[in-house]
């Protein structure tokens, strides 16, 4: 596929079912393979770049070949390093998520929204899939907020959705001093409901730095509206909920305890959104 090329790095992560290798080719060329043992996750990836990729140009991978039969994607390499790797002063930091929410405004329009009719019932039961091996992790508290979030999950009306990342976070955030903001790894890609793809980095990064926060919606172009707002309330409890079942049970501890800590902060302030979820200093309905 990629032609006379020779492996200069190894970006796997660990503990998943993908291995990412970046090959420079003989003129020079720098490229990524990646092969997921995952069929479902080599599917959304292999639909992102085919489908929506190609409007964010050098921003994001170009696709330059596929073996479906073996889950292998060739892929153009993105300029810059992930943002979580790099120390930045604080005003090239604002610069970086503003250009971030800028990109991921110009993700979210690369087709045109639709409607999920099911999808509050459907997260719901896909969550309650995730919990069969046991909530040992979950504290009664924890146990008790997660009831009352997936009750509200299922009975959501229906979702505006629109092409997400999902993962849409300092890791998969690249950036240099010399190119715009890069985004990576769409194997969680799919059309989901408006709200979710603010989830992630709101939980790991913008909620403790309103600074931050301030600059990533700057660029998006506004900030996350009421029915956002309510779905990133209820989402917070189900996803980390979720995360600390399933990391738990595969070992993955540092998974398990940031997920933990997402949640605790939730239990506390429910029914209101966790801080961070919602706009500052706005009413918030119960």
């Amino acid at each position: 596929m990629a032609g006379p090329a020779e492996v200069v790095a190894d970006h796997s992560w660990p503990g998943t079912s993908t291995t990412v290798l970046r090959l420079r080719a003989t003129d020079g060329r720098q490229m990524i393979l990646k092969a997921n043992t995952s069929a479902d996750s080599f599917q959304r990836e292999y639909t992102a770049l085919s489908r929506w990729a190609p409007a964010l140009g050098a921003s994001a991978p170009q696709l330059l070949d596929v073996d479906e039969d073996a889950q292998i994607l060739l892929m153009t390499a993105v300029t810059g390093q992930p943002l979580q790797s790099l120390t930045l002063t604080a005003r090239q930091e604002r610069r970086a998520y503003e250009r971030a929410g800028a990109l991921l405004a110009r993700f979210h329009a690369t087709a045109p929204r639709t409607v999920l009719p099911a999808f509050g019932a459907e997260r719901a039961a896909y969550i309650r899939a995730q919990l069969t091996d046991g909530t040992h992790p979950l504290t009664r508290a924890d146990l008790a907020v997660l009831d009352e979030a997936l009750h509200q999950l299922q009975a959501l009306p229906p979702q505006r959705a629109q092409p997400s990342h999902l993962d849409f976070t300092s890791r998969n955030i690249l950036w240099s001093t010399e190119a715009e903001a890069g985004v990576i790894d769409f194997e969680t890609s799919r059309y989901e409901a408006m709200g979710r793809d603010f989830l992630r980095i709101t939980q790991r990064t913008l909620h403790p730095r309103p600074d931050l926060r301030t600059a990533f919606y700057h660029g998006y172009g506004r900030e996350p509206g009421h029915d956002e707002g309510e779905l990133m309330r209820i989402c917070t409890v189900t996803d980390a909920a979720a995360i600390v079942v399933a990391a738990t049970a595969r070992g993955q501890r540092a998974f398990a305890e940031e997920a933990h800590s997402i949640l605790t902060a939730a239990v506390r302030h429910w029914p209101a959104p966790t801080p961070g979820t919602t706009i500052p200093h706005g009413r918030r309905p119960l």
